[in-house]
Order: C-alpha cells, then structure tokens, then sequence
C-alpha cells in the first residue's frame, strides 16, 4: 500500500505527541523537575508546547505558548501577554507560520493544522474557540476570541 507523505507525516507528529505525554508523566515521577528543558506547564497538554511554536513565527509562537500555559503558571496576565503578542503581530504584518521555502510552510501549515485542531477538540486551557480561531480563521479573530475570553474571565473573577 502506498501511501502519501502527508498521511506518514500525520501519522509521526500524532506519535510523537502521544511519546512526549506519555514520557512526561513517567519523567516527572523519576526525575527532578526540569524548569529549563521540560516546564511542566508546558508538559501538562495534550502534546509538548514546542512542538506546535516551533512552527510559527516568533510572535504567533509566543501566543501559544502564554495561553498554553496561563492556567498552570501567571494566570489571566499570560492572556493579556499572548494578546499583547497578537497585536504585535498584526500591526507588523507577521504571518503566523515561520518557514524557508513554500515547501516548509506548506509541511509546517499543515502540521500546525493538526495540533491545533487537537487543542480545540480537547478545548485545552479552556480555549477551545481561541484554538479554532487560530487554525480557521483571520489574526483578527483570533484576536477577537482571545480578548472575549480575557473579559470572560475577568468577569467572573478567576
């Protein structure tokens, strides 16, 4: 059976993020915890963090990882940090995945589709929409959802 490059590639990054939360959990009751090359906060997900900001472009990547994180480490400042980044990003046209040639951001676009269609199914960190946004729609809705869940949030005091 032949089968296309895309479908391997789907099928290693699915794998790869299956390895890293199953040796993150058997890790942190054998090791110290590692602060430097394997946050925990970064590690609780369904997936390791880096392995979607990898992807994309300093600013965009940022906004991953602070909302990634924001319920395990500064709370509703990393939203407002990730929405800081957001703006950034649109005021300075900055596209959201970071690549070489048409090639990589075509094998990066749709390996980021991929992971971040798995925070919106999970609805990780709460931001389901936030992570729907950022797979289908435009930076300023993302921006649009981000601040909504920042007023959500700060509504009802978390």
């Amino acid at each position: 059976m032949n089968r296309n490059p895309f479908e391997i590639l789907f099928d290693n990054v699915l794998a790869g993020a299956a390895y890293a939360s199953q040796s993150s959990d058997s890790a942190s009751v054998k090791e110290p915890m590692d602060n430097v090359n394997h946050p925990k906060h970064y590690e609780d997900g369904p997936f390791e963090c880096i392995e979607l900001s990898r992807l994309l472009s300093s600013d965009w990547g940022q906004v991953v990882q602070y909302c990634f994180r924001w319920q395990h480490k500064n709370g509703v400042e990393d939203l407002k940090k990730a929405l800081w980044f957001i703006n950034d990003a649109i005021d300075h046209n900055v596209p959201a995945i970071a690549a070489w040639s048409v090639e990589d951001a075509y094998v990066s676009d749709v390996k980021a589709a991929r992971l971040l269609e798995i925070l919106e199914t999970e609805n990780w960190a709460d931001l389901g929409r936030f992570w729907r946004e950022f797979q289908h729609g435009t930076a300023g809705t993302v921006r649009l959802a981000l601040a909504e869940k920042i007023n959500e949030i700060e509504k009802e005091g978390k």
